[in-house]
């Protein structure tokens, strides 16, 4: 996504864009879609500009309990600061982008596709009540109910079992 210095100097406000998923290079992550939407503000910053706004993603996930896929819908939001002001860099702050007087143009499209592999979560559940997979028969427990699950005990765990009588 390329935002040239006219937009910029216009102060964009919640402006929407369709940004196709190729030009992100996101690896094993896939899209529902083709595009992701980014609704954009630009506003004055200090010795530059400030751009936030939201990223939204239909993303194919599968679920870690139960190996069923689905889709998610992921929204992050973002906030970098384009400016040539030298004691920012210094903090080492990574929201900070060097966006020089002489510059026409700047491609924030690294910084998009920074956000929407963070938004990735760590265990991806397709549900909150998901009941997961039988260990022996490998049933989907969310679809039906199986015997083996609720006859077989581990045989590890009956010294605590005795502990409570």
């Amino acid at each position: 996504m390329k935002l040239y210095r006219s937009d910029l100097e216009q102060y964009i406000s919640n402006q929407l864009f369709e940004i196709s998923a190729d030009t992100l290079d996101l690896g094993d992550l896939q899209l529902a879609g083709d595009t992701i939407s980014c609704e954009c503000s630009v506003e004055p910053a200090s010795q530059g500009y400030r751009i936030h706004g939201q990223i939204n993603a239909h993303v194919k996930e599968t679920c870690d309990r139960c190996l069923a896929g689905f889709v998610e819908d992921t929204q992050s939001k973002f906030n970098v600061i384009l400016t040539d002001d030298d004691s920012l860099f210094a903090e080492q702050n990574i929201d900070v982008i060097q966006f020089s007087d002489t510059e026409e143009s700047i491609d924030l499209t690294p910084v998009i596709h920074d956000v929407v592999l963070l938004a990735e979560p760590f265990k991806r559940l397709c549900s909150e009540t998901c009941k997961g997979m039988c260990i022996t028969c490998g049933t989907n427990l969310n679809d039906a109910t199986c015997e083996c699950h609720s006859t077989q005990s581990d045989s590890r765990w009956d010294a605590l079992k005795n502990l409570k009588k």
